[in-house]
């Protein structure tokens, strides 16, 4: 591929590498994002010694040696930059309106275990951001249990390493990163194993109906600014495949720019809980039609 142009596919082929992405991942790219694809299909080719993005897809589509590139394909086009206490209005109102709450109920009914699913992890900066607002309340009496998901398996591979950038841990207060943090090098720091050891975390895809079952129930599903990546069959089937590991009083959390009306047959907002955009699971009896 010429280095110094402006890459880009050719529109037909960008069709069957949208296709195989939408088949592999439930992503739907839309037209303006082939220089996007085309830039990672560069990359992946001048890795690999190819010559063009056409060699390269019949590299990812036939022959045993797709099974091996398919995940750094995946990567390349799925992994989102992200960081500690992102939106911390939301995390506010997250710690405020749900978690205490959620740890007040949980001590008066005698069961202390709360299992947290963080649905498109990334590389953990989420889960361990919530992990540090229970330790910062001293919650400790509660069995927590943290699980983040994701597709790209070198995110999952960073998030149990647990070493992150300066940039991505910016907003952690001070007296946190003293505490829970050790400096590697001058641009990164490595989270302490107190925090590591109420995570875990495994690839899985949301749109896979036994992957995500296996996980098994949770008291907070949270799926932020996730969603808008869906084409709206595939972000239905995620929502059901979302709803089955949740318990009547288990609660969903999206993005504060998401809205889940037009699948009010799955899920209901909480109105009391407008600030944390927080949804239950719709009331039973609603007709449950997998997609």
């Amino acid at each position: 591929m010429d280095a110094t142009a402006r890459p880009s596919v050719e529109p037909e082929l960008f069709k069957k590498y949208v296709d195989f992405i939408y088949d592999h991942t439930g992503i739907r790219f839309e037209d303006n994002k082939n220089y996007f694809i085309a830039s990672k299909v560069g990359r992946r080719c001048e890795a690999l010694g190819l010559s063009s993005a056409q060699d390269y897809f019949n590299y990812i589509t036939s022959g045993p040696q797709r099974h091996g590139e398919l995940p750094h394909f995946v990567d390349a086009i799925t992994i989102h930059e992200t960081f500690f206490f992102r939106n911390e209005p939301q995390l506010n109102a997250f710690e405020r309106d749900i978690l205490t709450p959620l740890v007040n109920a949980k001590r008066l009914s005698g069961n202390k275990r709360i299992r947290i699913w963080s649905a498109a992890c990334s590389t953990g900066d989420e889960v361990y951001t919530t992990i540090l607002q229970v330790l910062k309340n001293n919650w400790t009496d509660i069995n927590w249990e943290f699980v983040g998901t994701d597709i790209p398996q070198q995110s999952i591979r960073d998030a149990q390493a647990g070493v992150y950038s300066k940039y991505a841990i910016r907003n952690i207060p001070a007296d946190m990163m003293s505490k829970y943090f050790t400096q590697v090098d001058e641009q990164t720091s490595k989270i302490s194993d107190e925090i590591k050891k109420f995570a875990t975390f495994k690839p899985a895809n949301l749109k896979e109906p036994s992957e995500i079952r296996r996980l098994g129930k949770f008291d907070v599903v949270i799926c932020r600014n996730v969603l808008i990546y869906f084409d709206d069959k595939s972000k239905e089937q995620v929502l059901w495949n979302i709803y089955d590991t949740m318990d009547d009083d288990s609660l969903l959390i999206v993005g504060h720019s998401e809205n889940l009306y037009a699948y009010k047959h799955i899920f209901k907002a909480d109105n009391k809980l407008a600030s944390a955009f927080a949804y239950h699971k719709a009331p039973a009896g609603t007709e449950k039609l997998h997609v």
